[in-house]
């Protein structure tokens, strides 16, 4: 029952550390809550092939699905181009932590033949692979950068904060027409919770083709502007936001002055992202995190 108890624990550390291998790997960022989970749910089929006692009890058809929930659950929504990566990864990080295992309990006994199997399983394995996870994401981020960069913006606004998933698009070159601050193109139904009612409800009557005018005690900082694309022309309501920042490739940024506009369409097909984020809203001074107001 012991040994049945440490390969599940073994199991659950590993697999979270693959899992965050893979995201590194993509660039992608997410949640310690939803690695976890997803380790959770890849120790479901060692539990299978340990209360059936046969290590080929598990079926290969879901041996071979099995990383796609775990991928699902841990990293997704994720753009279509990067399932098969994260799943090469996933199985690939896999065989090289099955082989430095079996390498681990062949020699250890000859290393060090009073020390029990436990810390190297349990400790040298999984420092190996954080190792590899924390120095040698290049071609990872090389990769990030060729398909584009996805990475949390922050944006506080009235006191409120919203976090939304976004793609670091070069392409979005948005600015407002006054001033030349940067536009972060946000779908509308993410900022529902977040934007104040009355403004709420004037983005709904623009986004609709409507000539609404601006809440009183929001003057200065509403506006329209208007944009051309390959998907269509039309108006997009602004907002001026108090303080954003974001990360890109890992790290922490303040963000340049910048306004926010509402898009009722998705900005992702694959849902994926809410937001595109042009790169050059990054302020020029990295790391500092003054919570300064853009003003209208």
């Amino acid at each position: 029952m012991v040994d049945g108890i440490s390969t599940l624990l073994l199991s659950l550390e590993m697999d979270g550390v693959l899992l965050w291998l893979t995201s590194r790997l993509l660039g992608l960022r997410t949640r310690h809550f939803r690695l976890l989970t997803g380790a959770l749910i890849g120790i479901l089929p060692t539990l299978w092939v340990l209360l059936r006692q046969n290590l080929y009890a598990l079926p290969w058809g879901i041996v071979a699905i099995w990383p796609i929930v775990m991928l699902s659950v841990a990293l997704a929504p994720l753009p279509r181009r990067l399932w098969l990566a994260s799943y090469a990864i996933l199985l690939g990080g896999t065989v090289v932590a099955a082989g430095l295992a079996l390498a681990m309990l062949t020699w250890a006994d000859r290393v060090a033949p009073n020390l029990p199997s436990w810390p190297w399983m349990f400790l040298l394995l999984p420092g190996i692979v954080t190792g590899l996870t924390i120095w040698g994401p290049k071609w990872g981020r090389r990769h990030a950068n060729a398909v584009g960069t996805l990475g949390d913006v922050r944006l506080l606004l009235d006191g409120k904060a919203m976090v939304v998933r976004a793609l670091w698009d070069s392409g979005n070159q948005l600015q407002d027409p006054v001033l030349r601050r940067p536009v972060i193109v946000i779908e509308t139904k993410v900022a529902i919770e977040w934007l104040p009612v009355e403004v709420l409800h004037w983005v709904v009557e623009v986004t609709q083709g409507h000539l609404a005018t601006p809440p009183a005690a929001w003057q200065g900082k509403l506006g329209i502007i208007s944009f051309h694309s390959l998907g269509g022309n039309g108006r997009l309501p602004v907002l001026a936001i108090d303080y954003a920042e974001g990360l890109k490739d890992g790290v922490a940024y303040r963000l340049m002055p910048v306004v926010a506009g509402f898009s009722a369409a998705p900005v992702a097909q694959d849902h994926s992202y809410q937001a595109l984020c042009n790169p050059s809203c990054i302020a020029p001074l990295r790391g500092n995190s003054g919570r300064e107001g853009v003003g209208a």
